[in-house]
């Protein structure tokens, strides 16, 4: 009977000393607060599998396993190696995938806006958005858009598109006649 509640008794008190350690281990699941943290996180886990990898190649050449281990071993690493590459590409993708849905998204807005205001280059006829004043694809100064009046006190030259004032003959940076 004594041995029964000694047995017991160490029992309980293992489970007692071993308890905070289990829950430690069960909560200690890393959480990933940002895109960047996971990458990091995979980009760790990756290198370590790769520095265990030269580890035992290493304890193999040197004879501190056995042949029989170091194949287990090996199989085991390139495993966690082929799975750790595989949940950087899987990140990568879901990263490019949310990139060109952003990139999409700006294009279409940029889309509707030049087709929603109408404004067009006068020397290449490109569309322009309303607060471009110079055109994107040839650098021709744009007329004023159609709820904005030009500015009665700015010219701009036809040569290099640099603004000019009224009383000025010549452009100030190419030199071309403005008349």
């Amino acid at each position: 009977m004594l041995i029964i509640l000694a047995i017991a008794i160490s029992v309980a008190a293992l489970l007692i000393v071993a308890y905070p350690i289990i829950v430690k281990a069960r909560a200690a699941q890393p959480t990933v607060a940002s895109a960047l943290e996971e990458i990091d996180e995979l980009l760790a886990r990756r290198d370590a599998v790769f520095q265990a990898l030269r580890d035992l190649n290493f304890d193999h050449q040197v004879g501190k396993v056995t042949d029989a281990d170091f194949a287990v071993f090996e199989a085991n690493l390139k495993e966690s190696a082929a799975e750790a590459l595989a949940a950087i590409d899987q990140w990568e993708a879901g990263v490019d995938q949310a990139m060109n849905a952003a990139l999409d998204r700006e294009i279409e807005n940029r889309r509707a806006a030049l087709l929603e205001d109408g404004r067009r280059c006068p020397r290449c006829n490109r569309p322009a958005l309303a607060e471009d004043k110079f055109c994107a694809g040839c650098g021709a100064p744009l007329p004023a858009p159609a709820g904005q009046p030009a500015p009665a006190s700015q010219q701009f030259c036809r040569k290099c598109g640099r603004p000019a004032e009224p009383a000025d003959r010549f452009c100030g940076g190419c030199g071309a006649a403005l008349m």
